[in-house]
């Protein structure tokens, strides 16, 4: 039963991760962002199924297993009978934003926008969600999971590449921005000026000796 967590939640909840730190742009609403965050949702909410244990028993003792519930079952039928229940996940690339600095890319955000509960990120929600069922088989990892971040690095624009591996259409993306306070903690920001450039990854053939990019520009539409 131990493995079957590790193997069905925690290593998805870990790739997906990973996934994220990437400075990659994504469609908010249409990706494989959204796909293996649903996807995750399910096997979070079959955990209780697995273990016969009632729905409604894990759902008053844990928030976060209640929504990733909702998550899951309105990915697999969209509008739900109980409209309270109703919500959809979007994507947004998330920046943070220093005067003199510039733009640093923190990561792309899973955000849940939830009729109820308003708006929660889905990865810490997940999280939670999941070491809920660590505590109740009485286990933990020999590692520390944590939302990641990109590296330490401004530039003048905010920058993003599109990549069709993880996004098969992209005419939007979402942009959220951030300053960094003292504690470490970041607030929403509304810089005076944003410059956003999005970059097409080229194919094989056009990568440079090493293996880097030479990103190419491309118009698309941000959302703020």
């Amino acid at each position: 039963m131990t493995l079957r967590l590790i193997n069905d939640v925690i290593k998805p909840w870990e790739e997906l991760n990973a996934l994220l730190v990437q400075r990659f742009a994504f469609q908010p609403d249409l990706s494989d962002v959204t796909r293996l965050a649903s996807a995750l949702a399910v096997s979070i909410k079959h955990q209780a199924d697995l273990r016969g244990v009632p729905r409604n028993e894990v759902d008053s003792a844990s928030d976060e297993n209640r929504l990733m519930s909702d998550v899951a079952d309105a990915a697999k039928h969209g509008q739900l009978r109980d409209s309270s229940r109703d919500n959809k996940l979007y994507v947004a690339s998330c920046f943070e934003y220093a005067a003199n600095r510039g733009f640093r890319f923190i990561r792309n955000s899973v955000t849940i926008a939830h009729a109820n509960s308003g708006e929660k990120d889905f990865m810490a929600t997940a999280l939670v969600a999941a070491q809920y069922w660590m505590n109740k088989l009485g286990f933990s990892l020999n590692r520390t999971l944590a939302i990641g971040e990109g590296p330490d690095e401004f530039f003048p624009t905010a920058r993003l590449y599109f990549n069709p591996k993880y996004c098969i259409n992209m005419a939007q993306t979402r942009l959220k921005f951030f300053e960094k306070m003292t504690n470490g903690n970041y607030q929403p920001v509304d810089p005076p000026e944003v410059k956003f450039e999005v970059f097409e990854i080229p194919e094989a053939s056009n990568l440079t000796q090493g293996g880097a990019d030479r990103p190419q520009a491309a118009g698309r539409s941000p959302e703020r």
